[in-house]
């Protein structure tokens, strides 16, 4: 079994490396700056999500995977005003535009052999909105995305979800006001973040063991400050 996980090199998506590892997949990580030293046994690419054309040819290098995990993505500390247009589109290329690309690339490549899995990571924030106005409309634009992958390709046994956390402890949390972190954290059922473990959990299970049935579906993880 064979895995590709873009951003898979810390934080979330280092977690679910590592889980998929042990779970005996052949793991293979696309990222900017590489797989720590200290884990053995990660095929690590060096790659910009951001640019397409480049990610493609690693992942035509790679071979259709088994699974597909959408991890890699951008936030930053801005509001609407504060964004030119050069970084809307650096944004949306990486969190939106260029992971739906290949997504449809590798979801083609899935159905032609008989299906496949893939997971996004999507967020809260494309679900009820965010100060960083393009980070929630590019979360939006994904977890959409993978409701339209499973439509399209769910009959040929391609399975395309959506996680949606509330805010997880991981360096990205380094770029919130203090402020607003105690009011988010406030909200929750736990009085705490959700801790990058359980969400790789969650997106394991939707990349190996949760049934078919589950598809085009965004799975929220946000303990109780999104009731529906």
């Amino acid at each position: 079994m064979k895995a590709i996980i873009t951003g898979g090199n810390r934080g979330i998506g280092l977690e679910i490396s590592k889980k998929l590892l042990n779970k005996g997949f052949e793991v293979h990580v696309l990222s900017r700056s590489g797989v720590p030293a200290a884990v053995s046994g990660l095929t690590s690419w060096t790659a910009d999500i951001g640019e397409y054309e480049q990610v493609a040819r690693i992942v035509g290098e790679i071979g259709t995977p088994d699974v597909l995990i959408n991890n890699a993505g951008i936030m930053n500390a801005k509001t609407a005003s504060d964004y030119d247009s050069e970084a809307i589109l650096h944004m949306l290329h990486v969190n939106l535009i260029s992971t739906v690309r290949l997504s449809v690339h590798v979801a083609e490549r899935m159905a032609s052999k008989g299906g496949g899995r893939i997971v996004s990571m999507g967020s809260i924030a494309g679900e009820i909105g965010h100060p960083d106005i393009w980070y929630g409309v590019s979360k939006a634009g994904l977890m959409n995305a993978m409701r339209s992958l499973a439509r399209t390709y769910g009959p040929k046994g391609v399975i395309a979800n959506s996680v949606a956390p509330g805010p997880v402890e991981t360096e990205m949390m380094k770029n919130i006001p203090q402020e607003r972190k105690n009011r988010l954290m406030a909200a929750t059922i736990s009085q705490r973040f959700c801790l990058a473990e359980e969400v790789a959990e969650t997106v394991c299970w939707l990349a190996t063991d949760a049934p078919a049935f589950i598809n085009g579906d965004v799975i929220d993880m946000n303990n109780g400050t999104n009731y529906r």
